[in-house]
């Protein structure tokens, strides 16, 4: 059983490395550490630059005990699948098979595809699609909103001018718009589409001093590199009454006030669709199509329309420019459900739709990390950014209770050690069994 939390844990609320805020320690425990003033905007160094040394550390930490005590994404772990046959094995119970992860620890499974012999089906998560077609770059922002018309993040995208790291680009193909997109929903670095866009930073969008990825994760389609599969990282039915909103834009006009719109090409419409602009209706949608350039509005327009109109379609495809479907709750989560998953351990068992063949038949996405920071973790951190500062200092540090100097060297070194200590024996051991 594991431990939910200590008096002694370690607890951050706002992680933010940019002012010296991280999971596993904080600027002012470091500058406590060393007996130092506090880590500001104008300090040396910066409470930037001490939070970039501590999201470092994080990741040294990680990577030195064999797990998390943090939030950390795996992407597209491949497995493969073993079905239970052995009698010692009866203790699964009436489970086909099961499979491993590489990581315990398990927050959430984010996405779970299973070989179907022809096609992988989604077994977790609340999830969404949206396919690029033939017009895809007539899109103008992709829109996910958290349930209840809760928060809305736009991805605007952009095919002249500069690039932004809140937009993504169309001006190549469906695949690298589809990278683009994928990075912009997940916040990193475009890596697959730097070379072709220039890109020299990671993508951020943030609405309403919330972040995409803390709600959304995005990932390729493994079978079709023009389909992005967009999670909701809420769960359940949370995650399912999520919204995705596909926007276009076309010159219209109207004479007067009227129901019928002119439109540059109504095929790149669909009926139901959201329609805003100047002289609009608000409440306005398109109820029927007439002709090529024609389109029946629900209200009346205030006024003559000319110019650019928006027109939004909510959990619907638009033709030749994208196919979209709704979020929609796949997981059947349960000890009798398609899958059960053990997070401690790492475990996944499989009752229903297990794959068909064994190789490489599964694709799992998933968070992973503690959900508690022990204090000896926070010590450590602590320690080991106070060293790294130390070692790019060219001063001494005076040791209060001695009253002695002592170099920064040999504070470094100590401060070194006692950190990397802490960690030894931390790790988790994961056993496979044979």
């Amino acid at each position: 059983m594991g431990t939910v939390r200590s008096p002694s844990d370690y607890t951050t609320i706002n992680v933010d490395y940019s002012t010296g805020s991280g999971f596993y320690t904080d600027k002012g425990a470091v500058s406590d550490l060393l007996q130092v003033s506090a880590f500001s905007a104008s300090t040396n160094p910066t409470q930037a630059q001490v939070g970039s040394i501590i999201k470092r550390v994080e990741g040294i930490i990680d990577d030195k005990v064999k797990r998390s005590f943090r939030p950390i994404i795996t992407q597209h772990e491949y497995h493969n699948f073993e079905f239970i046959r052995h009698p010692a094995r009866a203790y699964y119970g009436g489970y086909v098979g099961y499979i491993q992860l590489s990581m315990m620890k398990v927050r959430k499974i984010v996405s779970l595809q299973v070989w179907q012999g022809s096609s992988y089906i989604e077994l977790a998560s609340a999830q969404a699609k949206i396919e690029l077609l033939e017009n895809y770059r007539d899109i103008h922002s992709i829109v996910l909103q958290l349930p209840n018309s809760g928060t809305e993040f736009e991805m605007l995208s952009e095919d002249t001018g500069t690039l932004q790291n809140t937009e993504f680009n169309t001006s190549f193909g469906e695949k690298t718009t589809a990278n683009e997109i994928v990075a912009l929903v997940n916040e990193q670095f475009p890596s697959p589409t730097a070379q072709f866009t220039g890109a020299t930073e990671a993508k951020e969008l943030i609405s309403s001093s919330r972040n995409i990825s803390d709600f959304f994760y995005a990932h390729k389609n493994t079978e079709n590199s023009k389909e992005v599969f967009i999670s909701s990282l809420l769960a359940g039915e949370d995650g399912s009454d999520c919204t995705i909103k596909v926007k276009t834009q076309q010159t219209c006009s109207t004479s007067g006030t009227t129901t019928n719109l002119t439109v540059a090409d109504s095929s790149k419409l669909v009926v139901g669709m959201e329609v805003s602009g100047t002289n609009v209706n608000s409440s306005s949608t398109i109820t029927s199509i007439t002709n090529s350039t024609t389109v029946v509005l629900s209200h009346t327009t205030t006024g003559s329309v000319s110019g650019t109109v928006t027109f939004t379609a909510t959990n619907t495809a638009i033709p030749t420019i994208c196919n979209v479907t709704r979020f929609t709750d796949k997981q059947d989560l349960k000890r009798l459900g398609s899958f059960w998953n053990i997070g401690e351990e790492g475990k996944i068992f499989f009752l229903q739709d297990y794959p068909y063949h064994t190789q490489n038949s599964i694709i799992v996405s998933y968070i992973a990390g503690d959900n508690r920071v022990p204090a000896a973790i926070h010590e450590a951190a602590t320690k080991l950014v106070a060293a790294e500062i130390l070692r790019h200092d060219d001063q001494t540090i005076l040791i209060a209770d001695t009253g002695g100097n002592i170099s920064t060297k040999e504070k470094y070194d100590i401060l070194k050690k006692e950190g990397m200590d802490i960690l030894k024996g931390k790790g988790d051991l994961v056993y496979f069994l044979g």
